[in-house]
């Protein structure tokens, strides 16, 4: 109660009430980029993870016959995140059928 009523008097003095409205707005502001910034890197981040699952996913089902199933998109990401896209491609050129299944059901090893 006692801090409002001081705040309010700051804010009531010409150059103190400017400064503070001044340093909110910069917050403000500054939180704003902060958060389109946020925004941004994870729209980026979501485009690529898009990018690399159609483009594998397309290769998938030509592969196998069928489009991916949510939990084999899951894994083509997580393993295209783990040992990179390119090794994810070329499992999905080499393996055929049941074996690149097989290969994308199995646990993720390091490279």
């Amino acid at each position: 109660m006692v801090e409002d009523k001081e705040e309010g008097l700051l804010r009531r003095t010409p150059i103190t009430g400017e400064m503070i409205i001044e340093a909110e707005q910069r917050g403000e502001l500054r939180g704003e980029q902060r958060g389109e910034l946020r925004g941004e890197l994870r729209g980026e981040q979501r485009g690529k993870q898009q990018a690399i699952l159609e483009l594998l996913g397309r290769l998938f089902a030509r592969r196998i016959g069928r489009r991916p199933t949510a939990d084999e998109e899951r894994m083509i990401l997580e393993r295209a995140h783990a040992v990179g896209p390119g090794e994810v491609e070329d499992a999905l050129l080499d393996l055929e059928g049941e074996a690149l299944v097989r290969w994308l059901a199995e646990p993720i090893r390091p490279s």
